[in-house]
């Protein structure tokens, strides 16, 4: 017996519609099952992202912190090295002002009339030109004034020769002779100026007095006495230090004191 022939589109949505059945329990039971697995993990991955973020904003905050903290360190170690250095400078300056007062009133043992107690050079807007600065003491043990002349020598070499400048070649010749006089102290200072080409290596000041059995010398490198000060050029007036008034008025009140 002979099965019923069904219409063609029976034969085409009949395995159409099972297709479209399958595709959806398909969908409906393990795309679903896959896209809910993707929102989770999606979801943990944007909240790792975010743990992640307030890590790092963390840690720039902990490096801002340990970077100011190094910054105030840094600044801290300035200031004491900065106090320490003045500390150092004063304690240089205590020492030389004592130092000067030994000297002065022969505390040191020293029986020397006449004594080159500083020297320093100052460089000056000319680079051949320097400032002389000097100051001689006298004991106070030695109540006469004493009066003479200065001699500055410097040793250096010009164009690969060896080469004595004194006076004559150093000081100008509207500056006159370079004298001294004074009962217990005095400060001097002169302009020199150096050849051109010539490489100064060591300074020389010889004291000469009628009251003096031989010259009294002070010799120093060069390079010494211009590391002393060399911050600033010199002006053309150089006041007195507050240590060289103080050191007036001591010899003021000490030679009144002497005569009263």
């Amino acid at each position: 017996m002979n099965s019923p022939k069904l219409p063609k589109w029976q034969l085409i949505a009949v395995p159409a519609v099972g297709i479209a059945l399958g595709v959806f329990y398909f969908g409906k039971y393990f795309v679903a099952d896959e896209l809910i697995l993707a929102r989770h993990e999606i979801a943990s991955l944007e909240q790792k992202l975010q743990d992640t973020k307030i890590l790092l904003d963390e840690e720039r905050a902990r490096s801002s912190v340990a970077e100011a903290e190094v910054d105030i360190v840094r600044r801290a170690n300035n200031l004491l090295r900065s106090a320490e250095r003045e500390r150092q400078d004063e304690i240089s300056t205590l020492k030389a002002d004592l130092e000067f007062y030994r000297r002065l009133g022969g505390a040191n043992g020293s029986q020397a009339p006449l004594t080159v107690h500083y020297l320093e050079l100052q460089p000056t807007q000319s680079p051949r030109v320097f400032r002389v600065l000097f100051s001689l003491t006298q004991n106070l043990r030695w109540a006469n004034n004493i009066s003479g002349q200065v001699e500055l020598v410097i040793d250096g070499i010009r164009n690969g020769v060896a080469e004595h400048l004194t006076n004559n070649q150093l000081l100008d010749e509207s500056a006159g002779p370079l004298n001294f006089q004074f009962k217990h102290f005095q400060q001097l200072e002169c302009l020199i100026t150096l050849p051109e080409g010539y490489e100064p290596s060591r300074m020389t000041i010889k004291l000469d007095s009628n009251s003096l059995r031989t010259p009294v010398e002070l010799s120093m490198e060069w390079q010494s006495l211009m590391n002393q000060k060399t911050d600033e050029p010199a002006d053309d007036e150089t006041p007195l230090s507050f240590g060289n008034i103080m050191r007036h008025k001591w010899i003021e009140k000490a030679t009144a004191n002497r005569h009263s």
